[in-house]
Parts: structure tokens; C-alpha cells; sequence
């Protein structure tokens, strides 16, 4: 039997909520790989050490292709509420033809009006 990798692009606040819950290792324990854009990893992800622990657990920073910054362009004008670095996990997902990992509604909403396919993560931080 043949091993195919899932890969999945994710948006910098489904670490985030995970940090604050204190379970980061949660997701990266599914057989997957995550891949979060590089530019987004090292600007949205501000607390001290959590860029490190990431690496560590395994997610993966990626530096977007021509086609992705092209489209993560596009994006962040066509739709009004994802940010531009929503746009960017878009985009990743979209050229790279796989999953998208978010909890962001706005985010969502543009993933299927896009053809992309959608996990969604809630974290409830209390």
C-alpha cells in the first residue's frame, strides 16, 4: 500500500486559540502535515517561543509560489473580511489543491465560494 501525505494549509488563528488552551501538540498529532505561510508564521504568531515549539511539533512554514501571491492578491480584494494573511492559507490551499484549516467564518465563506475544502476547528477559550 502506497503512503500519500495529506498536506493542509492553515490560517495563524487555529494555533493561536490551541496556545491559549495550552494544546498545541493537538492537531499535529493527526497524520498530516500542516503548512502555514512563512510570511504569516513569523508576523502573526507573536508570542515568545511559539514559532520555536511549532517547528517543533512539526508545522511547516512555506514561502508562497508566484501563482499564490498572485492569488492571495486577488483574494484580499475580492473579499472583504478574510485579512491578507487568511488570503495567503487560501491561496496556498487553493493552488496546492489541498485542505484548509480554520475556525474564521469570513475565511470559510471565501474557501467555498473558492472550491476549497474546509476543516474547521473551533476552540472554545474561555
Amino acid at each position: 500500500m502506497q503512503n500519500i501525505t495529506k498536506y493542509i494549509s492553515s490560517d495563524s488563528n487555529v494555533w493561536i486559540d490551541f496556545d491559549i488552551i495550552k494544546h498545541l501538540e493537538l492537531p499535529l498529532e493527526l497524520p498530516c502535515v500542516f503548512l502555514m505561510s512563512a510570511i504569516a508564521f513569523r508576523t502573526e504568531l507573536r508570542r515568545p517561543g511559539l514559532v520555536e515549539t511549532l517547528v517543533k511539533l512539526g508545522l511547516q512554514e512555506v514561502s508562497l509560489t508566484e501563482e499564490e501571491i498572485t492569488l492571495a492578491s486577488e483574494l484580499v480584494k475580492k473579499y472583504t473580511k478574510p485579512s491578507l494573511y487568511d488570503c495567503m492559507a487560501l491561496a496556498i490551499a487553493k493552488v496546492r489543491n489541498i485542505t484548509l484549516l480554520t475556525g474564521d467564518g469570513p475565511l470559510r465563506k471565501a474557501a467555498a465560494i473558492e472550491g476549497v475544502q474546509v476543516v474547521v476547528i473551533r476552540v472554545n477559550v474561555i
